[in-house]
């Protein structure tokens, strides 16, 4: 596997890309297959998200839309249809 690297910048932007698209439009992308298709691990965003220096970075209407986006997505996962067997 590729390992990715980003810059402190590309971090910030690919976090409030993901969250953005989750607040406006209700749906998203996981974080998972988000990760998977920057050619990363599939818990590469879901690091960055709980990355307290990274965090801090973020303004607060950022940080508020990340977490926001991490509900609903989260809400999204509990509330799908269980395989059908």
């Amino acid at each position: 596997m590729i390992s990715a690297r980003f810059s402190r910048e590309e971090k910030i932007h690919h976090l409030v890309n993901w969250s953005t698209t989750w607040v406006n439009h209700g749906r998203g992308e996981s974080m998972w297959a988000y990760s998977l298709r920057l050619g990363g691990s599939h818990a590469l965003l879901n690091g960055w998200a709980g990355n307290p220096r990274l965090l801090k970075l973020l303004t607060a209407e950022e940080r508020r839309r990340l977490e926001m986006a991490r509900a609903r997505s989260a809400q999204v996962w509990r509330d799908r249809e269980p395989a059908r067997r």
